[in-house]
């Protein structure tokens, strides 16, 4: 007999006897649950695979696939930052240009680990590493406008594409303020209308892929 079918019975039965039905929704909630959790294991499972692959091959892509997932942490056999970074070093020192845009942009924001791709982006702060950081990055977008990053979309491996200078013309929009040592708000970049406009083009004219899923062989057998 079909599970909503068993379903509908227990709650019938429930009804009867005033027990009510909380116990099979929770159930079928938490069997939701560990469908999902087994999708995305496999999707994950994917990834890794896709990764060793690209490295037995000799790709930099695989280096700096391998560098991501254990900057986002869902591998975990590299945690210390400067190790970490040390990955992304070797992937663009092998021809990896998603690793030597984020090197550039780890250097703009200030940041431990590079690939913080799902965080908003700022100088943090520090006015002169921005833009010694932009100054590495504005020729490396006229080559690539993009960096990679490999996710589970609901429950499918992909390959998924962010645009850089997404994450750099909205300073020169709004400009960047922080608070000083007596809690007051200062004014370290202004808004620069030209500045905006040169960061804004790259990002409206870099055309990124939408549906790189890496389990279409599997959808297909």
């Amino acid at each position: 007999m079909p599970m909503r079918t068993w379903a509908a019975l227990a709650c019938a039965v429930a009804m009867l006897t005033m027990t009510g039905c909380m116990a099979p929704a929770h159930m079928f909630m938490e069997v939701e649950k560990a469908g999902h959790v087994r999708t995305t294991e496999r999707g994950m499972a994917v990834l890794r695979q896709h990764i060793k692959t690209l490295q037995d091959r000799g790709d930099p892509m695989g280096d700096y696939y391998y560098a991501m997932a254990n900057a986002d942490g869902w591998i975990d056999e590299v945690r210390d930052p400067k190790a970490i970074t040390a990955l992304f070093e070797k992937a663009a020192a092998k021809g990896a240009m998603d690793a030597r845009i984020l090197l550039a942009l780890q250097v703009a924001t200030s940041q431990a680990v590079p690939g913080r791709l799902d965080y908003a982006m700022s100088p943090r702060g520090n006015v002169e590493a921005w833009e010694q950081g932009l100054s590495q990055l504005l020729p490396l977008l006229q080559q690539q406008c993009y960096a990679r990053r490999l996710v589970v979309d609901e429950g499918r491996p992909k390959v998924h594409y962010y645009s850089i200078a997404y994450n750099v013309w909205p300073t020169y929009r709004d400009g960047h303020w922080v608070q000083n040592a007596q809690k007051q708000w200062e004014q370290r970049i202004k808004e620069d209308p030209q500045r905006q406009a040169l960061w804004e083009q790259i990002h409206r004219q870099c055309l990124l892929r939408r549906n790189e899923f890496l389990d279409v062989n599997d959808r297909k057998s």
